[in-house]
């Protein structure tokens, strides 16, 4: 088998989970839900899984040790900055740069693919892509999970429960802190006092769930139960209200609707998030159109710590009434294999953009799509060009579609996104066209 790929209405995440052990070789499987638009990318050697992938999903072990509060901030900061473009798996360079023990590594890793798979266990409509796969340091160490079809009754009893705790919650989790009640009797339970144990100070939510390494919904069960019992204390923690996302003019409503068409046959014209991943040849330039389609001063590079992969800049706009177009602009030196695998089983599209007219930034453009390419192995994405401060000029591979616009600043963010639109409307088009 070289690749597979179809729908999860009719092959299931357990199914091809099983198949992909029992043929016991090298393979990637990618599962991304059409819905959400998340996608998890679990990695093959020999049957066994090496890596479970799933790009911003908040779930990193960078942010994992931070809450379990093995590591500072600053030092989680600083491992990612050395990261970037290290040659070594994550779990060997974990155990060469921190004082963590293989146990404790191991065990993060562990925790953290057995969520993402939680969370794809249970999909029912999506699509998988299976195929042959020679990857480097994410084939290089095994993980210790159970049998997938002991996680997938797990996983079905995580959906049915956990939308009634969150409900019951009095903040997200992240802003709800728990705290022992002043002089509250011990819980009987054995499991119920591990909890109860853990809280020697007040915690926020998913800082208990990463010191007890256990699924998030049974630690907030267990939780909720106390605080019913008067045992323990939910309060909500108090932010900062972030500045509204940008809302679009209502008008390009039917464009957006419109991408999503050609985009994801499958949505039937309902609205949907689009995911398009923005890459440039000069280091701020995929950034600097980011923020100026969304409406602010500027997009900072995320880390893992803060819920965005290391070397990823995100983006969100709304269209009213009409679903969201989400950017991940893309430092292309950050990024391992892996990762990139990862945050194109997410997107839909991937933009190319330059400024100059260079031979250089031509080639380092033809590099990056070429990157693109293999990545995606057997699924060509929907390649778009935009050339920034000119009309069009020469690409050494025309991407699908191309697209001029003025220097950053001249337009309103409306009228970038309008552009945007049309230009992924076009280059989804022409892809069609030519598969036919």
């Amino acid at each position: 088998m070289q690749q597979a790929s179809g729908s999860l209405a009719v092959l299931s995440p357990l199914c091809l989970l099983q198949a992909a052990r029992a043929s016991a070789r090298n393979l990637r499987l990618v599962l991304r839900h059409t819905e959400s638009g998340a996608v998890v990318v679990t990695v093959f050697r020999g049957g066994n899984v090496t890596m479970v992938f799933s790009p911003g999903d908040g779930r990193s072990v960078g942010e994992l040790l931070l809450n379990a509060g093995l590591l500072e901030r600053e030092r989680v900061e600083a491992l990612l900055r050395q990261r970037v473009g290290a040659g070594p798996s994550l779990q060997r360079f974990l155990l060469e740069r921190t004082s963590l023990s293989y146990v404790d590594v191991q065990r993060f890793l562990d925790f953290q693919a057995r969520q993402r798979l939680l969370d794809a266990l249970v999909w029912e409509d999506g699509y998988f892509q299976m195929a042959e796969y020679e990857g480097g340091e994410e084939v290089g160490f095994d993980l210790a999970l159970p049998s997938f079809e002991s996680l997938y009754w797990r996983a079905a009893a995580r959906r049915a429960d956990l939308p009634r705790y969150l409900e019951a919650l009095p903040g997200a989790p992240a802003r709800t802190l728990v705290r022992r009640r002043r002089g509250a009797l011990r819980p009987l339970d054995a499991w119920e006092r591990e909890v109860f144990a853990t809280i020697e100070r007040p915690v926020l939510l998913p800082q208990l769930v990463a010191r007890l390494l256990v699924d998030d919904d049974l630690v907030l069960g267990a939780v909720l139960r106390m605080a019913e019992r008067r045992q323990l204390v939910l309060e909500p923690v108090a932010q900062v209200a972030p500045a509204p996302t940008p809302i679009v003019p209502c008008e390009l409503k039917a464009l957006m609707r419109e991408v999503g068409g050609v985009l994801r046959p499958g949505t039937g014209g309902k609205p949907a998030d689009i995911w398009v991943l923005v890459l440039s040849a000069q280091t701020q330039t995929a950034p600097r159109l980011v923020a100026a389609m969304a409406g602010g001063p500027s997009v900072t590079w995320g880390s893992e710590s803060s819920g965005s992969p290391a070397g990823v800049a995100r983006g969100l706009v709304a269209v009213e009434g009409g679903g969201r177009l989400c950017f991940l602009a893309a430092r292309p030196d950050a990024l391992s294999r892996g990762a990139l695998e990862g945050i194109l089983g997410r997107c839909d599209a991937v933009a190319l953009v330059r400024e100059g007219d260079g031979a250089e930034e031509r080639q380092q453009l033809g590099q990056l799509r070429e990157r693109v390419l293999l990545a995606a192995g057997g699924w060509r994405p929907v390649l778009l060009g935009i050339d920034i401060g000119a009309a069009l000029r020469e690409w050494d591979h025309f991407p699908d579609a191309v697209i001029g616009l003025p220097e950053l600043g001249l337009l309103p963010p409306g009228k970038l996104v309008e552009s945007f639109l049309g230009g992924l409307v076009a280059a989804a088009k022409s892809r069609a066209q030519l598969a036919s």
